[in-house]
């Protein structure tokens, strides 16, 4: 299993478990890094969910799905040719007509795609993803009887078509699917043209009713400069005027001409339609796999974050910012239930409560009023938030103190608006986490305490510089 398959599997997991990980998969994981703890944690899972079928399942069913529409396209495109340019009642074929048919779309189609890829939120249209989930169900359906589902193969599937088709892989995906079809497409019109033209004799015309000659001859420079350099026959422009209705050839020189012809028809399909398409597949096809082998998790995500706590408690680890000054470099939690090294904040720092309820916002207001000199201000929305960044700008305050209840999930708004905050290097931030209950080992609050913790050392916060304190003991102060 390779290093993507392996991230895609713990993917897995977390959509199953949702926001909330589980405590079953026990292992030692105290000498190994995250990284590699998740790995061990994910194939102890794996014995457990069995999501590796499903994930194999769905792969092959994608894969079944482009490989039919292939087909499809590679029919299309060969019967357009019979349909379009040749039947059993006439022997000629309108050579620039047939360039409007195979180029143009193919031309259109690129446009397309071009503004698609290159448009931001261009892949976000919720009827094309409907429409392409709607197929693909359909298609499992078939294949894939109801009773052998994975209690959450409807949950899996989602993702895995979110995956695939979502931000990081989106447009390499469609892209490559895109020119993959049209790949198809074209190839089944090119071979479908040499056989109508290996087992017919057509003639090569062209004819108009407001376009002058000179259009024709203009356009048949522009196609044969290519394949005249190479040294394939191909028309000059008295075979151009010749081509017109009711010219008359000899036979040698009407056999010339249609070989002439026929060589340019094939070179323009070839060259400049299909050629393109099967460059571009191929080198989205290397980008799927370059983005792939490149895949990373979002470890800030708070599932991970409360993860990264059960495999590696913070408890096992220094909170020390010397550790040559400490001989013990653990943190008991039963017996340090505030968490500092300095409880004592500097006066002079500036008050922040991130989302704090009604009644947490109660209790610490009167002891912000005695212990700092600036009042507090509570962050809860974007407004909030700009307010709080102004006057620590405007302030040239150099210590922060920030308060946030132990019971919210830290996520990446959070890390993001303390990252702001202590945009400048001088700034010192001290956090203060409040809670009801005394700190027990393994209890929920202390498994939260700890994804606090994490998300604390992202955002550069020394951990000498994180208090846990009783909502009781913040009222009694």
């Amino acid at each position: 299993m390779s290093l993507y398959q392996d991230r895609l599997l713990t993917e897995g997991i977390r959509i199953i478990e949702k926001s909330t990980p589980s405590d079953q998969f026990h292992a030692d994981y105290a000498e190994l890094s995250f990284e590699q703890a998740l790995t061990k944690r994910t194939k102890l899972a794996e014995l457990r969910y069995q999501i590796s079928p499903v994930l194999k399942h769905f792969h092959q069913l994608f894969t079944v799905f482009y490989s039919l529409l292939c087909i499809l396209f590679f029919i299309i495109g060969a019967s357009s040719v019979s349909q379009l340019l040749v039947n059993q009642s006439n022997s000629q074929i309108n050579f620039f007509w047939a360039i409007v048919l195979f180029l143009a779309p193919n031309l259109l189609s690129l446009i397309i795609w071009l503004f698609v890829f290159f448009k931001p939120g261009a892949l976000r249209s919720s009827w094309l993803a409907n429409i392409s989930l709607s197929l693909i169900s359909l298609l499992d359906k078939l294949l894939h009887k109801p009773h052998d589902q994975h209690p959450y193969y409807t949950t899996l599937f989602r993702y895995y078509f979110e995956h695939q088709f979502g931000t990081y892989l989106g447009r390499a995906r469609i892209s490559l699917v895109s020119h993959l079809w049209w790949s198809c497409y074209l190839m089944g019109a090119t071979l479908s043209l040499l056989l109508v033209l290996a087992t017919h004799q057509v003639d090569f015309i062209w004819q108009t009713t407001i376009l002058s000659e000179d259009v024709f001859m203009q356009i048949t420079q522009l196609l044969t400069a290519m394949p005249d350099a190479l040294g394939i026959t191909v028309p000059n422009m008295n075979d151009v005027a010749q081509a017109s209705i009711g010219a008359v050839n000899s036979l040698s020189s009407a056999q010339e001409n249609r070989v002439s012809w026929a060589n340019l028809l094939i070179f323009s399909l070839t060259i400049y339609a299909l050629l393109p398409r099967v460059i571009l597949m191929l080198f989205f096809k290397q980008r799927v796999k370059s983005k792939q082998s490149h895949y990373q998790i979002n470890f800030s995500l708070p599932y991970y974050v409360q993860l990264k706590g059960q495999l590696q408690p913070v408890s096992s680890r220094s909170f020390i910012s010397d550790p040559d000054s400490q001989s013990e470099d653990n943190i008991d939690l039963a017996a340090h239930n505030t968490l500092s090294g300095n409880n004592d904040f500097p006066t002079d720092a500036l008050p922040l409560a991130v989302e704090l309820n009604g009644a947490l916002l109660n209790s610490v207001r009167g002891l912000i009023a005695l212990t700092y000199s600036h009042s507090l201000i509570n962050v809860i929305d974007g407004q909030t938030q700009q307010q709080a960044i102004s006057l620590i700008t405007h302030s040239k305050a150099t210590n922060l103190a920030l308060y946030v209840d132990i019971k919210r999930v830290p996520d990446r708004g959070w890390l993001s608006f303390v990252k702001k905050c202590s945009s400048d290097p001088s700034m010192t931030v001290y956090l203060i986490i409040l809670g009801e209950v005394v700190l027990q080992e393994d209890d929920r609050a202390s498994l939260r305490f700890k994804d606090w913790v994490e998300m604390a050392s992202q955002a550069g916060i020394d951990a000498s510089y994180i208090t846990y304190k009783q909502i009781s003991e913040v009222e009694s102060e």
